[in-house]
């Protein structure tokens, strides 16, 4: 899977592995090339997750399987982009 933000970084993402870090996140510590490779490689496993959930019948469980899954992926990302000097 290949990184969404090719090229250049915008006013969203820093230059510098030791942005000042915020709980709301204004702007986000660049990553290494390892990292990204992580990133791409959890998002992948997540995709494959949310096909299988997706094969569940549809109703509140699915959805709240989908919900779990979603928090889930955002937790590991956030903390795979924490500041690492905190």
């Amino acid at each position: 899977m290949a990184n969404v933000y090719e090229g250049p970084t915008d006013a969203r993402q820093s230059d510098d592995p030791a942005e000042p870090l915020s709980r709301f996140r204004p702007r986000y510590r660049a990553l290494s090339n390892d990292e990204r490779r992580f990133h791409d490689d959890l998002k992948a496993h997540y995709a494959m997750i949310e096909h299988m959930v997706d094969q569940l019948p549809e109703g509140r469980y699915r959805s709240l399987a989908m919900t779990s899954l979603e928090e889930s992926c955002m937790w590991a990302v956030k903390g795979l982009t924490e500041n690492k000097a905190e």
